[in-house]
């Protein structure tokens, strides 16, 4: 119901009780006007008259009191629900709808364009926060971070984008004061906020685009700052990155890598190599399979050039279901000997990749206990629910879990409980600082001794001399992988080496 329409109903039966107030005051008046009465009755009914008008007067006083009264409630739940609808409630900042509405209006007119920033700030890490921390504690970080940003950007304007991406539209493109005042964000935050008797400390990422610099409209501003966020996250986070033109032409060359490496999956272009994973005597325990791409012009390319760019695609998935299906092929040239496969956390976000693998199994007349499937620490410490179900899921069909490259994020020794894990491989910086780093020994001997408990093998990557497999063979790791042993070949090289049977491989390779 209208606000005219609540006061309406609530004011009918008033008004009519004036109207008839003023009849009955109108009536008497006319009486003793006209002399109708005897002088008493004329006294009397001017007395009447002036009753019904002083109360009519009252009943006046108190309807303006209450339609004012009632005004002034509606205005005020009006004011209620349009803060509701601009303000996020939970951090105060403006929400995503009327923070871009707010960026349209203060761009100004295609005539009348002025100089301004726009920038994009994100959390790191911000679900592990809320796994460790717990959600109450991920709120209150989002608050401080808003909280923080209004007293630093004292002309910005601030705007929640999404779960723990914000906004800041500043009215200058001054980079010097830009640069002077982000860096003072993010040693805020470095600072920390109080939690529960402990300080922990806080990083943000953050990407700027400058108006009409870059940009002279409100949609492509954003996407050019999301842009310079993305080379922020990529580049280590905890920084700041301004957009340049050399992004969209990185954007361009993702296009162009994404088309090439589809032809490349059907055009047989791509090669799965192979390194030993050895035993304590250097007899081979099992092989992890490493993707390789064979270009016809540029050569072999590294994975770590194409695999985040397929990442962003559903070509992942094509990659990853040509690997399996090759390692299924291959692994009859490696007897008793199991392949190792790497898995993107990016795949372990659909169900796809538990049907491929049955579905693959089946076809190839292949066991999964043949396989261990790897996922990185990275992937790890993010795994949500859906994501944990998918390893038990795999884990089920007979595949064994190995978790790659530990120990270079924020993966704690609890992971190694709450994981659906068969193995950890330590990363390979432990490895190469055992002769010198006591933390790293350290390191290494603590999660030998929780792995021994639980009954999860552990490999050490990155062994290069005959120290260092000595020195990770004493910490308690009990396999072992690197060019020591070998360098990732092809098929039919690691197939000869193989079948050397148990001579140590050190000495062969």
């Amino acid at each position: 119901m209208s606000i005219l329409a609540t006061i309406k109903d609530h004011s009918g039966r008033i008004y009519r009780g004036i109207q008839a107030l003023l009849v009955v005051s109108i009536g008497a008046i006319a009486l003793a006007a006209f002399g109708l009465t005897e002088n008493a009755s004329r006294a009397s009914a001017l007395t009447m008259s002036a009753a019904s008008t002083c109360l009519a007067l009252v009943v006046l006083m108190y309807m303006r009191s209450s339609v004012v009264q009632r005004l002034q409630s509606a205005e005020a739940a009006e004011a209620e629900k349009h803060r509701f609808l601009t303000i996020d409630a939970m951090t105060g900042a403006m929400t995503r709808r009327y923070f871009i509405e707010a960026l349209r209006d203060r761009l100004g007119t295609l005539r009348n364009r002025r100089e301004a920033a726009l920038l994009l700030i994100d959390v790191d890490h911000f679900k592990q926060l809320n796994d460790t921390f717990g959600h109450q504690f991920g709120d209150i970080a989002l608050a401080h971070l808003v909280k923080e940003a209004e007293r630093i950007f004292t002309d910005g304007v601030i705007g929640r984008l999404g779960g723990d991406e914000f906004g800041v539209f500043l009215p200058h493109g001054d980079m010097a004061f830009i640069q002077r005042d982000v860096r003072r964000l993010l040693e805020t935050m470095r600072a920390g906020k109080r939690h529960e008797g402990k300080v922990i400390p806080l990083s943000i990422s953050v990407g700027v685009a400058l108006a009409p610099l870059h940009a002279s409209n409100a949609t492509e501003l954003m996407l050019l700052a999301d842009l310079a966020l993305y080379e922020s996250k990529a580049g280590g986070r905890g920084r700041i990155t301004v957009f340049d033109e050399e992004m969209l032409s990185d954007k361009r060359y993702r296009r162009l890598v994404e088309r090439e490496l589809r032809a490349a999956i059907y055009l047989g272009e791509l090669e799965l190599h192979y390194q030993p994973i050895v035993e304590p005597d250097g007899s081979i325990d099992s092989l992890e399979g490493l993707i390789r791409w064979r270009h016809p012009v540029r050569g072999l390319i590294s994975p770590a050039e194409f695999i985040p760019i397929a990442e962003r695609s559903t070509l992942i998935d094509m990659i990853g279901e040509w690997v399996f299906k090759r390692a299924c092929a291959d692994i009859g040239h490696f007897p008793g000997r199991r392949i190792s496969v790497n898995v993107s956390g990016e795949q372990l976000k659909r169900d796809e990749i538990v049907t491929m693998c049955d579905r693959i199994l089946r076809e190839s007349g292949r066991s999964a206990s043949e396989f261990i499937i790897e996922i990185t620490e990275t992937v790890a410490t993010a795994a949500t629910p859906e994501i944990l179900r998918r390893l038990e899921a795999l884990r089920g069909l007979g595949f064994h879990i190995a978790l790659d490259d530990f120990g270079t994020g924020h993966c704690g020794f609890n992971y190694l409980k709450t994981l659906p894990i068969d193995c950890v491989k330590i990363d390979r910086s432990y490895i190469r600082s055992l002769a010198h780093d006591q933390v790293a020994q350290i390191f290494v001997s603590a999660l030998a001794q929780i792995a021994r408990i639980q009954d999860i093998t552990i490999v050490a990557e990155g062994v290069e001399t005959s120290e260092e497999f000595a020195l990770a063979r004493t910490a308690g790791c009990s396999r072992f992988q690197g060019y020591f042993f070998g360098r990732p070949a092809p098929r039919d090289k690691i197939s000869a080496l193989c079948a050397a049977g148990n001579e140590p491989l050190a000495l062969i390779a």
